[in-house]
């Protein structure tokens, strides 16, 4: 009887070993679909960009290339600057470092003057999140 009720016991304990293992390996299967699929879907579109980019400047169309790269970093910007509020104090200083850098090279190489990236209002906001961050560089 002893025996019967040992192997039974292992047996229990056995079945629950593999829910577990089971249970753990799906869990662990989602968290990696989770951040793998962004990750892959990102890495797609930037090399789509890169590839257009490079088949602009090899037409001879570089203003073209130069374009679509302002206006890439003008998105960046703006979805840097509205997740700023949620970040760490090293991602904040980051992001402003980086704001004050392109907002001096923007001031010594301007774009096509007249020419509004996006729009006047989508302009005048990335002007003003570039501005903001280099008065903060210069205190």
């Amino acid at each position: 009887m002893k025996t019967l009720a040992f192997g039974i016991a292992i047996l229990m304990v056995a079945a629950v070993l593999v829910f577990f293992g089971y249970w753990l390996g799906t869990q662990h299967r989602m968290l990696t679909e989770l951040y793998s699929i962004p990750t892959v879907d990102k890495a797609l579109t930037d090399a789509s960009l890169k590839a257009m980019l490079i088949e602009q400047i090899d037409s001879g169309r570089p203003n073209d290339a130069r374009e679509h790269l302002e206006l890439q970093l003008g998105v960046d910007i703006l979805t840097v600057d509205s997740l700023l509020d949620s970040s760490d104090a090293r991602t904040h200083e980051l992001a402003q470092k980086l704001f004050a850098r392109i907002a001096s090279y923007r001031q010594a190489h301007p774009s096509s003057p007249g020419k509004p990236l996006v729009n006047a209002e989508v302009d005048a906001k990335i002007a003003s999140i570039l501005d903001r961050a280099k008065k903060a560089s210069s205190k």
